[in-house]
């Protein structure tokens, strides 16, 4: 069975929107329990090992979604392969966690707690093979209900342990555990459905080709995640805890929202394959649906929560993350090129251009790196979160630039429409800044969420039929 691009993103928009919370009031938690340092050493356990799980995939991930959905008769052969691959990878990426950790000098109690995170990286990995078939078949369902499932496991075994007050590492174990038991249930109905089973079979033919093609991606996946996470490294050699401390709640924050992009791109990515093969003039009108999609999501939050950062902050986590303020606003301009710049990497990949992506993506990593190590040392975490903002802008110049010279792209029209839309989020934002200094951020949030949805109506970039249609996309029958 397979669902549309709709049902899709659809699902696993509902999905992450609900990990995203649960997720959001874990930290949330966390970080009022355990304080500004602990919370520091936290994140830096977690966002270490991050860093490192692109290599243990080395690309194959999107390859096998690629190519199980464009010859689905070889899908059990390619998944066995690429499986057996994930897991020798992965061992070999943990290996290089210890060695790394120990290398960078970092105290016994902080190395303790990434072996741990870096055996979720392992099991995470895994799941994402079994994962990578089902989006293939064009089927999020249940990976959307893992990623539910995952997460209120998360809170279950991190909230006991933060009432039991258990020391930090059963906190990052609230993350080993659910992950898992996920590889379990991914295996389990990727066999009831489709009949694929994990087997020991490897075919080193196969695995050559597969290697082959995934490596640009592997390639950009490392320095993707190199630029995402190069700021906490340089951080954490050149800042204190308490620093790591006020810059992990706005990256927190700002990072809760990627799920809306990755989502959309999970659901166009095999779409936009499929159609480079078999009608690739329609590679371009889903680009520009997806982009006014993310236009009409994005500049609200965006502009929203920079009007609403301070009280956010203090109400949230209290007055001692004060200093993450004026990093949040700052990051909060940043996810609008991120949001973007995403949909513009999944057309360059699916359409066989993830060379381009992969130099674009260095380029980025580049200027992100050397202004890091300018600006930290002179301006602290703020200095890191222009840095961000600043190669989150070339990210998305240099990767449109490109869209338009393979694909045809009308952005004259496009660009008008998002004008338009953040002249509208803009001045719902005024008004969400001005009621914040009379009342509660809790009361203002929803008006100002029903003003700018009225105001989209009001203005026609929404209509009852647009909606309508959206919504029969997402409800009517599954394709089979």
């Amino acid at each position: 069975m397979s669902y549309t691009v709709a049902q899709n993103t659809s699902f696993l928009t509902v999905a992450s929107i609900a990990q995203k919370i649960v997720s959001f009031v874990y930290f949330t938690l966390i970080a009022r329990l355990i304080g500004v340092g602990n919370t520091g050493s936290y994140f830096f356990a977690i966002t270490f090992t991050t860093i490192f799980t692109v290599v243990a995939d080395m690309g194959l991930g999107p390859i096998l979604t690629r190519e199980a959905a464009r010859y689905p008769e070889n899908t059990a052969k390619y998944f066995n392969t690429v499986i057996w691959s994930k897991i020798f990878f992965g061992i070999t990426t943990y290996l290089m966690v210890v060695i790394f950790s120990n290398m960078l000098g970092y105290s016994i109690s902080l190395r303790h707690l990434i072996y741990l995170s870096a055996v979720t990286m392992f099991f995470d990995n895994i799941q994402g093979a079994f994962f990578s078939v089902f989006r293939a078949k064009r089927n999020l369902i249940y990976e959307s209900f893992g990623v539910v499932i995952a997460q209120v496991l998360t809170l279950i075994i991190g909230t006991t342990a933060l009432y039991l007050r258990a020391p930090l590492i059963w906190l990052i174990a609230a993350y080993t555990i659910p992950s898992a038991v996920i590889v379990l249930y991914a295996a389990f109905f990727l066999n009831r459905n489709y009949n694929i089973r994990l087997r020991f079979i490897f075919d080193r033919g196969l695995f050559k080709i597969l290697f082959k093609m995934a490596l640009p991606f592997a390639l950009a996946g490392i320095i993707g995640r190199l630029y995402s996470y190069s700021d906490t490294i340089i951080m954490s050699k050149l800042l204190t805890s308490e620093d790591m401390g006020w810059w992990s709640v706005p990256y927190k924050i700002t990072f809760a929202f990627q799920f809306i992009p990755v989502a959309l791109s999970a659901s166009v990515y095999p779409a936009m394959s499929s159609l480079s093969v078999t009608d690739p003039g329609k590679v371009g009108e889903l680009f520009i649906k997806a982009w006014k999609y993310l236009f009409v999501i994005v500049f609200p939050i965006s502009f929203g929560l920079i009007a609403i950062a301070e009280p956010v902050i203090i109400r949230l986590y209290g007055k001692a993350f004060l200093p993450s303020v004026p990093v949040m606003q700052i990051l909060l301009i940043s996810l609008i090129f991120s949001y973007l710049s995403i949909i513009s990497g999944a057309l360059l990949n699916a359409t066989g251009q993830q060379k381009i992506q992969t130099l674009i993506l260095a380029v980025a990593l580049s200027c992100n790196i050397l202004l890091n190590v300018f600006l930290i040392p002179a301006y602290g975490i703020i200095g890191a979160a222009a840095a961000a903002l600043s190669s989150n802008i070339l990210l998305w110049t240099a990767g449109f630039y490109f869209v338009r010279r393979s694909t045809v792209v009308y952005s004259r029209q496009l660009f008008k429409n998002g004008f338009h839309v953040l002249l509208l989020a803009f001045g719902m934002a005024l008004m969400v800044y001005f009621l914040t200094q009379k009342t509660s951020f809790l009361v203002t949030i929803p008006i100002g969420a029903l003003v700018y949805v009225s105001l989209l109506f009001v203005t026609g970039v929404l209509s009852r039929d647009l909606v309508k249609s959206m919504i029969n996309k997402i409800i009517i029958k599954k394709i089979t």
